[in-house]
């Protein structure tokens, strides 16, 4: 319900305007206004009231007493106080004569006075009295014909006092037939009166209406002064607040609140959307007032204060509609703007603070049971804030510490621990619950942090040796073992701590070194704490012994050693007396020597130290033989095969095969030059198959003394690789030229299509053609008679008809050899037989005719072998310039071995000595020229390789040379080295 003390003031001062309006005269001061009085009482004591001037006396007294018990009553509101400055009995008085003056005058002409007497009525406490006079008026008025100013005014009235008697519909219908007089004053006092009275009736909409009617009218608000009628802002901002509370009745929605902002006077807008949103908020609509409180953030004029008691408002809002984590954000920003607020008026700031930690308490109250990441944050944002404030400080971290939100409870602790605001008591308190905190997280990210902060900051020596320690301890659990170790072994030294972390200290940075495997290091430091702890120094001595042999092997599996780094821990190795060492650390030394000698290239220690092993008793049979085969292969890859063959024949490993071994043994006798034939008849008799079996078989026959012989033996099995029988056969040929005794050989089916069999087959077409070519060269013709022309012509196209059935017999041969050597007997022979035929003499006797007839008929048998010529001589260049058979050829001699090469020396120079030109001519000249190795280079080629074991150009170099000129299995065996190289394998 409207405020009636409120409705009282306003009475006064419109009372007040009324009779300023009547009276006419200046405002007095308090002095002035009692001397008038007196001397006016003493005036009308001494006159009657028959006295004309009696009666407008008494009204000017009456007046005079009514507006001194008016300014009275106002400073007895400021005071606080009922009637202590004299307001009542001014009033007593006052309506005394103003009674005394309504028997003495007509009612119609002194309607001011019922107007100054009924508020008179009002303010000493007799509404009754006031009621009856007005409802007279109103009810006498058509009679006496009163003024109709005075009775819409007496409605007016009288509706005031109804409304304060809770009579709400009977003020209304008063109010709506004062409000019929468009000359009304203060209408829109009326108006706003008569939307309470609907208001009070819970006639809501009605009520809003009446008010935003009158608001949207600025014009009508209004009050009546001396002056006249004036707009009245307090007025109007008092209509503002009322229809926010009308607002806040029922559910407001969007366009309220526009329309509220609309409404509202620019100069008090913000204060209004303000009180707005507080009212909605008293009133149970949260979200209404969360909505009126972002309009009133988005106001250009706010200050900072403003906004900060804003966010602080929304927050709360949140929280009371259950928004905690929106609550969380919006006191976020109240906290952000607090932070930006100059603060001028420190008891503002301090009520301010209040009212955040009020929050945050309620906040923790509501969640005690179940705090959640809402709480939490509203602690941390209200410590940012507030720092000082270590009892929140210490609730807001006990809160993270259940929530097992360690970080956060960390960042408090922090917020104590590093201001000197606080004892040192406290910030080492907090420093301690920090890395308590820390280590209960678990995350080891979070403890160093924790450690590192509490070294920085705290002032206790023997706490902080401990947190050094576990700062160690932790870069240990980190695998950060570089800074582990320096670090224990600085609390190793220092002999400040305490004994016992001392020597764990010691103990761990060894072992953090030994992880590392920096053995120099482990040395050192182990003989450094023989010395700092007498009691454990043979424990640290030995250590330092066995961190040495720790060190070569370091150094010796480092992929990013360098030979210098392994050339000076093998001289260290070989410099330590090992005397009076145990077996297994000599077992131990010698290999880790034979390592590092291997991968500095030092042999001599290395074939030393495998041999050292090889000769301890303390070393198994089975590993010595894993020794020996080390050994071998490394004699093998140094191309040392005798020596390789002398270490691999005593292996007895029962992991490798009879023929296995056998065969093994064999090839490494084979290049060692010597007798190989005992292993590979033993490997073939332990069952040994395949591709090696085949390859030990053409062994077997070109070591034979009588390879015709062995290679018949042998070729029932050599057949399954045909080429390999061909190549075989080919070498035996080579050796012993025996046609005859390889005739079966060369007759087998598997070799019918192959290099052998057709080489055998084309020699016997060469000689025929070496018989053939100088009987048809040294042909000539017969010039002397007729008779000898003709017999010689025939002879002669006998002979070249004989060159063309050689030539369908070479294309037979498919030898590119044999048919190149037939189309140039046919193209010379051809086109020679055409030259001679026209060098003839003309037969004698013969007249012109008939010698034309007889050119003419020499010319038409001329003609075909020209032509045959000319075909014979095309093909012969397209053979030379694009024949992939002359090419395959002449590539296959210069990588023949000396022994086939001598084979195909004929061929080759025969091709040499045809005529023509072309790719393919160039490649067989190119190939005959090649120049020839010696035995010499052969030799300094296996020097490089065997000094080299692992570089690819020196071994392709000695592969190449293998191939034409030195054993017939080393081109495989270093194509295998080189595959071996290739795929990272070591031999």
């Amino acid at each position: 319900m409207k405020n009636l003390r409120r409705i009282t003031l306003i009475s006064i001062v419109v009372l007040g305007a009324l009779n300023g309006r009547l009276a006419l005269a200046d405002k007095m001061n308090a002095g002035t206004q009692d001397l008038v009085i007196q001397k006016m009482e003493r005036v009308l004591s001494a006159i009657g009231k028959e006295d004309p001037s009696w009666v407008p006396t008494q009204q000017r007294l009456a007046d005079l007493l009514a507006e001194r018990g008016r300014d009275r009553f106002m400073l007895e509101v400021e005071a606080n106080c009922d009637g202590c400055k004299g307001s009542k009995a001014d009033r007593q008085k006052a309506i005394g004569i103003y009674e005394e003056l309504l028997r003495q005058v007509s009612l119609n002409e002194h309607g001011p006075i019922l107007f100054q007497l009924a508020h008179l009525y009002e303010m000493a406490g007799q509404n009754d009295n006031a009621i009856r006079l007005f409802e007279q008026i109103i009810k006498e008025a058509k009679a006496k014909k009163i003024n109709p100013a005075i009775v819409s005014r007496s409605h007016a009235s009288l509706g005031d006092l109804l409304f304060q008697k809770n009579k709400f519909k009977d003020a209304r219908y008063h109010y709506v037939i004062a409000l019929k007089d468009d000359k009304l004053e203060n209408r829109a006092l009326v108006t706003y009166n008569m939307a309470w009275c609907d208001f009070n009736e819970d006639k809501l909409s009605s009520a809003i209406t009446i008010l935003e009617t009158l608001l949207k009218n600025k014009h009508l608000i209004t009050r009546d002064t001396e002056e006249g009628s004036k707009y009245d802002p307090v007025f109007h901002a008092d209509i503002m607040r009322d229809l926010a509370t009308f607002y806040s009745r029922k559910e407001i929605n969007d366009k309220e609140i526009a329309q509220f902002e609309s409404l509202a006077p620019a100069q008090n807008r913000k204060e209004l959307l303000y009180h707005f949103a507080s009212e909605a908020d008293r009133l149970g609509q949260k979200q209404a007032a969360h909505k009126i409180l972002n309009r009133y953030l988005e106001q250009p004029d706010l200050t900072k204060s403003e906004r900060l008691s804003a966010f602080v408002r929304m927050a709360q809002v949140n929280y009371d509609r259950g928004q905690t984590t929106q609550s969380t954000q919006d006191f976020a920003k109240a906290a952000a703007a607090f932070k930006n607020t100059d603060c001028d008026d420190e008891s503002k700031c301090e009520e301010l603070q209040k009212t955040m930690k009020r929050y945050v308490t309620e906040l923790h109250r509501l969640k005690k049971l179940n705090p959640d990441q809402d709480l939490l944050n509203a602690y941390v944002i209200y410590n940012k804030t507030f720092p000082t404030d270590i009892e929140m400080a210490n609730r807001g971290s006990q809160i993270a510490m259940d929530m097992k939100k360690y970080p956060l409870a960390i960042q408090i602790y922090r917020s104590i621990s590093e201001s000197r605001k606080f004892s040192a008591k406290e910030r080492e308190e907090a420093l301690n619950n920090e890395v308590s905190a820390a280590e209960k997280s678990q995350d080891l990210n979070l403890r160093r942090e924790a450690y590192l902060h509490y070294l920085k900051y705290s002032d206790n020596d023997a706490k902080s040796f401990e947190v050094r320690y576990q700062l160690a301890y932790l870069s240990y659990q980190q695998k950060q073992l570089k800074e582990a170790a320096v670090a224990f072994n600085d609390l190793a030294e220092d002999k400040k701590g305490s004994a016992d972390l001392r020597k764990k200290a010691a103990d761990l940075s060894l072992d953090a070194a030994a992880q590392l495997k920096d053995e120099e290091s482990l040395q050192k430091w182990a003989w450094d704490y023989a010395k700092l702890f007498p009691a454990h120094r043979a424990e640290f001595e030995t250590l330092a012994r066995k961190a040495l042999m720790n060190e070569v092997a370091s150094v010796a599996n480092n992929p990013k050693s360098s030979s210098s780094d392994m050339k000076k821990a093998l001289k260290k190795v070989m410099s330590t007396d090992v005397a009076t060492a145990k077996p297994a650390e000599k077992v131990l030394f010698y290999t880790n020597a034979s390592v590092l000698a291997q991968k500095t290239g030092e042999d001599g220690i290395y074939i030393q130290s495998i041999q050292a092993l090889i000769a301890m008793n303390e070393v198994s049979e089975s590993r010595k033989d894993e020794l020996r085969e080390q050994l071998a292969a490394h004699y093998e890859k140094h191309l040392d095969f005798k020596n390789a063959y002398r270490m691999a024949s005593q292996v007895r490993t029962p992991k490798v095969s009879e023929k296995d071994r056998e065969f093994r043994l064999g090839t490494l006798a084979d290049l060692a030059e010597m007798n190989p034939e005992k292993h590979y008849k033993a490997a073939l008799k332990a069952g040994l198959k395949g591709e090696r079996s085949l390859i030990m078989r053409s062994r077997l026959v070109l070591l034979s003394s009588n390879p015709v012989k062995e290679l018949k033996a042998q070729a029932p099995e050599l057949k399954q690789k045909p080429d390999l029988l061909n190549e075989t056969a080919l070498l035996v040929y080579a050796r012993t030229m025996d046609k005859s005794g390889l005739k079966s050989v060369f007759e087998m089916k598997e070799l019918r299509r192959k290099s052998a069999a057709q080489f055998f087959q084309k020699q016997d077409f060469y000689n025929k053609v070496a018989n053939f070519h100088p009987k048809i060269a040294s042909h000539q013709l017969n010039g002397k008679n007729d008779r000898t022309v003709q017999k010689s012509i025939q002879e002669r196209m006998n002979l070249t008809a004989k060159a063309d059935g050689m030539l369908k017999e070479s294309l037979a041969l498919k030898d590119i050899t044999a048919q190149l050597i037939m189309l140039n007997i046919v193209a010379s022979e051809n086109e020679r037989l055409v030259k001679d035929l026209a060098s003839l003499p003309m037969p004698k006797g013969l007249s012109p005719a008939e010698q034309r007839q007889y050119v003419d008929l020499l010319k038409g048998r001329s003609k075909p072998y020209l032509l045959k010529a000319r075909t014979a001589k095309q093909k012969m260049d397209e053979l030379w310039a694009q024949s992939p058979a002359l090419g395959q050829l002449a590539a296959e001699y210069k990588m023949a071995r000396p022994e086939i090469q001598k084979l195909l020396l004929r061929e080759m120079q025969i091709l040499e000595d045809l005529p023509g030109r072309g790719r393919m001519k160039t490649a067989v000249s190119d190939a005959l020229g090649s120049s020839s190795f010696s035995s010499r280079d052969l030799v300094s080629a296996r020097k490089s390789v065997s000094e080299n074991p692992s570089n690819v150009r020196d071994l392709e170099n000695l592969k190449y040379l293998e191939t034409k000129m030195g054993h017939p299995l080393m081109p495989s065996y270093l194509e295998a080295r080189l595959n071996q190289i290739q795929k990272g394998k070591s031999l």
